[in-house]
C-alpha cells in the first residue's frame, strides 16, 4: 500500500473510532443539561487544572533528557520541554504523530541518529506503561468487582500488557547487561532465517541499546523514578482539582478516587484517536457514572471539560512550535 494511502487509511480509521466513542458517550445525555452543568463549573479550579497540565511538561521533559544523554548529552531541559509540547500538539491532530514530531524537533540542527532518538521514545513509552500498570494493579486490588462490572475486558488486557512490558524489560536488561554479546546472539539466531532481517533487527537493537545507556547507574534510575512519580502525581492532582470545580465532594470523591479516574481515562487515551477525543470522554464518564454513581450528565460534563482543557492548553502551547517545525521541514524538502 502506498505511503499516502496508508496515512489516509490510518486517519479514517482513527476518525471512525473517534465517532463511535463519541456516539457511545453522548447518545444518552441531554445536551442542554450537559451544557448547563459545564457552565456551573468553578473557573478558578479549571485554571488550576490547565496550570497543572503545563506543570506536567518539565518532569516528562526531564525524564526524556535523562534518556537522551548517550545520544545528545548537551541537550537542555528547555529543548526537551519544547519538543514535548510539540508532541502533545501533534497528537491532538493525528494519533502518535506527536512522537515523530518531537523526534524531528530533537534532531533539528543536530547530527543525531533518528533511530537512536526513536529508541529513547520507545523506552519512555515502556516506562509510562509500567507506571500505568502499577497504578492499575493498585486500584484493581481495591475495586476489582466494580471495574470488572463496568469494563469486564480491562483486567485481561492489563495482564497481557503487563506480560508484554515484562518481556520488554527482560530485553532491556539483556541489552544493558550483555551488550554486543546479546546482539551477536540475535544476529546469529535470526540470520538463519533471514540475513537481511537479522541486520535490520540488530540495527534497531543497537539504537535501543544506546538509548538505554543513560539508565545505567543510580542517578539514571533515581531520575527516571522521581520524574515518573512527579508526572503521575501532577496528573492525579489535575483530576482532583477538577473534582473541586464540579463540586464532586458531594459524592465523596477524594484524591484516591482521582487516581482511579485518571488511570481508567488514560487506558482510554491509549486507543489511537486524535488527542484521545471520544475515548477519553467515554472511559472517564462511564467510570464516574457506573463506579461512583455520578449522574451521567455531570460525569460527561467533567470528561468534556478536562479533555477540552488538555486539548486547548497543549494546542496553544505546542501548536506554534509544531507549525514552525512543519514549515521548516517543508522548506528543507524544496531546497
Amino acid at each position: 500500500m502506498p505511503v499516502n494511502l496508508k496515512i489516509i487509511f490510518k486517519l479514517l480509521l482513527s476518525l471512525g473510532i473517534t465517532v463511535v466513542f463519541l456516539w457511545a458517550a453522548f447518545r444518552s445525555v441531554d445536551l442542554t443539561l450537559l451544557w448547563d452543568t459545564m457552565r456551573q463549573a468553578d473557573p478558578f479550579w479549571l485554571v488550576a487544572c490547565a496550570f497543572l497540565f503545563i506543570l506536567a511538561v518539565p518532569p516528562r521533559a526531564w525524564r526524556w533528557k535523562i534518556l537522551l544523554r548517550p545520544v545528545a548529552s548537551d541537550i537542555t531541559l528547555w529543548r526537551t520541554s519544547v519538543a514535548t509540547l510539540i508532541a502533545y500538539a501533534g497528537n491532538n491532530v493525528f494519533p502518535r504523530a506527536g512522537e515523530i514530531a518531537r523526534v524531528m524537533e530533537t534532531k533539528r540542527g543536530r547530527d543525531i541518529s533518528l533511530s537512536a532518538i526513536l529508541a529513547t521514545v520507545l523506552v519512555e513509552r515502556v516506562i509510562d506503561l509500567i507506571a500505568l500498570l502499577t497504578l492499575f494493579g493498585a486500584i484493581l486490588f481495591t475495586l476489582r468487582e466494580e471495574i470488572g462490572r463496568v469494563f469486564p475486558w480491562m483486567e485481561g488486557v492489563a495482564i497481557a500488557a503487563f506480560a508484554g512490558s515484562l518481556l520488554l524489560l527482560v530485553l532491556f536488561g539483556l541489552l544493558s547487561t550483555y551488550g554486543d554479546r546479546a546482539l551477536t546472539l540475535v544476529q546469529n539466531s535470526v540470520g538463519r532465517l533471514s540475513q537481511k532481517l537479522a541486520e535490520r533487527l540488530v540495527e534497531i537493537l543497537k539504537a535501543l541499546f544506546k538509548g538505554l545507556g543513560s539508565v545505567k547507574g543510580t542517578s539514571g534510575y533515581a531520575g527516571i523514578l522521581l520524574s515518573s512519580i512527579l508526572l503521575n502525581c501532577i496528573y492525579i492532582l489535575a483530576t482532583y482539582v477538577t473534582f473541586l470545580s464540579f463540586g464532586f465532594s458531594s459524592y465523596e470523591l477524594g484524591i484516591l478516587d482521582a487516581v482511579v479516574i485518571m488511570v481508567i481515562s488514560t487506558v482510554g487515551v491509549i486507543i489511537p484517536t486524535p488527542g484521545g477525543t471520544g475515548t477519553y470522554h467515554y472511559f472517564c464518564s462511564q467510570a464516574l457514572y457506573r463506579i461512583y454513581d455520578v449522574p451521567l450528565a455531570e460525569a460527561l460534563a467533567f470528561a468534556t471539560v478536562v479533555h477540552g482543557i488538555v486539548f486547548i492548553t497543549y494546542l496553544i502551547a505546542g501548536g506554534p512550535g509544531l507549525i514552525r517545525l512543519l514549515f521548516q521541514n517543508q522548506l528543507s524538502k524544496t531546497d
